[in-house]
């Protein structure tokens, strides 16, 4: 049983015995939150990728272990609920919609009864950010920015001045996009926007506010739309007026042709005064099933790692895997326990050679850091801190026993499947 249904159904913290805000009945449960207890200082990811900026900048912040508290339920836990939060909030659908795969529906897109003709389709570059909801608080006139499991996040002050005059002019807007840092890889933005305020120098409060961009992709609520069942046409249209600038661009700019980043640019953007815009809009071109293959190999091509495809004729679904929302791409990704590690050889000696990872049925599989030899040498010497959490696995196929095929190891998170935000 998680803590968060615990409490719901006797009103007391397993943890501490002491008495929790009960729930409206209203409220729309999403996933089962975690368990586990949050230290002081103790609430990011770990890191395993480096960058040249990472390796070069003597203030670039250092990635800690998560153990967080997290069920939003619990009024002593250091994450806050966004529903506790807003108390006016509740019985209003917070649960953002989630993608299914495009290979569910692909034949039937693709291959449409003989009296039909194909679906057109809305397909966007899909971003490797970090999925942030944006509202509004009116009694507090305060932006609200939170999770999809509904926690808030305190890392977006830079965006404040950017975003109010959309939320001023409209305060049933709420938004659905992704936090991203074009200049970052996954790890580093990952810390960037895991960090409590109360735990966070002003040095890193700075590269927040420097560095994390909005890139919004869909409206899930606005009294501008005809309708709360408003298709995505509709919706996109009005995105597009809302937050002119386009993400595509933005993300192409920072690139190289090779996919890589710019990290010249990256450099003359930091240093330069000049005000570059923190919303963007995710665009969507139209297309027909047989363009899909193509669209999606030209944006990996470009960096991105897949595309996203929407239908257009249907509404915003609340909290759940919607074949209205599809996701593509060449390369996978889940979590899986590490169970044990192996050591580094050659030029990798001393250093960690691969986590071992075990699937939901007992299979045991090694995945390979994409990283640098330093960071290696520091992942081997932090492995009994490791050992049990969770790490986000890449990889090209599931075999036929589900063990993910050309694995890499991505990012390590925390001690329960649900031990990240």
């Amino acid at each position: 049983m998680s803590i968060a249904r615990f409490i719901d159904q006797h009103g007391t913290c397993p943890l501490c015995g002491k008495e929790q805000r009960r729930i409206s009945s209203t409220r729309n449960e999403g996933p089962e939150r975690i368990n586990g207890k949050m230290s002081e200082g103790d609430n990011t990811d770990v890191g395993i990728t480096t960058s040249p900026t990472d390796a070069t900048n003597e203030e670039d912040l250092e990635l800690e272990d998560v153990n967080s508290l997290r069920a939003p339920r619990m009024t002593h836990t250091n994450y806050k609920s966004v529903l506790h939060s807003n108390p006016e909030w509740e019985g209003r659908n917070i649960l953002p919609m989630l993608a299914q795969r495009w290979e569910l529906v692909a034949e039937e897109l693709l291959h449409p009864a003989d009296t039909e003709e194909q679906e057109s389709l809305l397909v966007s570059p899909k971003i490797d950010g970090i999925r942030c909801l944006i509202g509004y608080n009116k009694s507090q006139k305060k932006l609200q920015f939170f999770s999809r499991s509904g926690i808030l996040l305190e890392c977006c002050h830079g965006l404040v001045p950017h975003a109010m005059p959309l939320f001023k002019a409209d305060p049933s807007l709420l938004l659905d996009g992704e936090l991203f840092a074009p200049h970052c890889g996954f790890e580093r933005l990952s810390g960037l926007v895991r960090r409590l305020e109360k735990f966070t120098t002003q040095t890193t409060r700075r590269k927040q506010a420097k560095l994390l961009e909005y890139f919004a992709f869909d409206i899930m609520a606005s009294d501008q739309l005809s309708s709360p069942d408003a298709p995505f046409s509709e919706r996109y249209r009005l995105l597009k007026e809302l937050i002119p600038h386009s993400g595509a661009d933005r993300v192409f700019d920072t690139m190289k042709p090779n996919g890589r980043r710019n990290h010249q640019l990256e450099k003359e953007e930091l240093s330069s005064r000049k005000k570059i815009p923190k919303l963007y809009h995710v665009p969507a071109t139209l297309v027909s099933p047989d363009e899909v293959e193509s669209v999606l190999e030209k944006a990996c091509s470009q960096g991105y790692e897949g595309v996203i495809i929407r239908r257009p004729k249907f509404p915003y679904e609340h909290g759940k895997r919607s074949l209205s929302l599809l996701k593509y791409k060449y390369m996978h990704d889940a979590e899986y326990r590490i169970v044990d590690f192996l050591p580094g050889n050659g030029k990798f000696e001393g250093g960690l050679g691969a986590f071992v990872c075990e699937t939901s049925t007992g299979i045991r599989f090694n995945a390979t850091p994409k990283t640098t030899t330093k960071r290696r040498l520091e992942l081997w010497a932090e492995r009994d801190r490791l050992l049990g959490k969770y790490l986000t696995v890449q990889y090209q196929e599931l075999s036929s026993q589900d063990v993910p095929r050309f694995p890499i190891a991505k990012c390590v998170r925390g001690e329960s499947e649900k031990d990240w935000l």
